[in-house]
């Protein structure tokens, strides 16, 4: 089954927010989509594109 976009946001955040489990079965999945792309070291992270979804009506998000 396909992932949301609330979905696909909350995948997003797991993996930029060290606070937030990730879910490691979404990494691939986001890949697949284009928003996100795995590290040398093992998991992912987003793309471009990914940081536009999670960012606010297009704007970028901005992490701390």
């Amino acid at each position: 089954m396909m992932m949301t976009d609330p979905e696909r946001v909350e995948a997003l955040l797991d993996m930029v927010d060290p606070a937030r489990a990730a879910a490691p079965s979404r990494g691939p999945e986001l890949a697949v989509l284009g928003l996100a792309v795995a590290k040398a070291k093992g998991g992912y992270m987003p793309t471009n594109a990914g940081w536009v979804l999670i960012g606010n009506r297009g704007r970028a998000f901005q992490p701390n």
